[in-house]
């Protein structure tokens, strides 16, 4: 389901007997579009059937991830407006379906973000965006899955 990057960069860049430049016609970026569309890697990058893969609702709510001593893991979160103040959600963290980092404005220090992304599958067949903040080790529920 997961392509290495080795993977990706040995595919290659254009089809057979294609040379520089790619797009002089109409007929070449169609015949392009086809082959980078015909990329077995491509067409794994989002395993979410039906979805695009993108986050259709962000959110940025902390959360909590609850471990028990027999492995498995649960997703803690506020409640909404539709339960009762100071509730808390729980959810069981199926699987993990992946994982990725994400550092950006390292530069500035009010800015900078690192976090560990986990995109999982919890209970129920809900798919979220995790987020794990480094260095101080909070939890984000970024968004949900479309």
């Amino acid at each position: 389901m997961l392509a290495t990057v080795s993977e990706i960069h040995r595919y290659p860049v254009r089809p057979p007997g294609f040379e520089e430049p790619l797009f002089p016609t109409a007929e070449s970026r169609r015949t392009i579009a086809e082959h980078l569309a015909s990329a077995p890697w491509l067409s794994r990058g989002s395993g979410l059937p039906g979805g695009n893969g993108q986050t259709a609702r962000r959110c940025g709510e902390p959360a909590h991830v609850l471990r028990r001593a027999d492995g498995r893991a649960y997703l803690m979160r506020r409640c909404g407006k539709e339960c009762r103040k100071g509730s808390l959600r729980k959810r069981r963290v199926v699987r993990v379906l992946e994982r990725w980092r994400e550092v950006g404005s390292w530069w500035d220090a009010e800015l900078s973000v690192d976090r560990l992304v986990f995109r999982i599958l919890l209970a129920g067949g809900a798919v979220v965006d995790l987020a794990l903040e480094r260095p101080s080790g909070e939890w984000l529920l970024m968004g949900v899955v479309d």
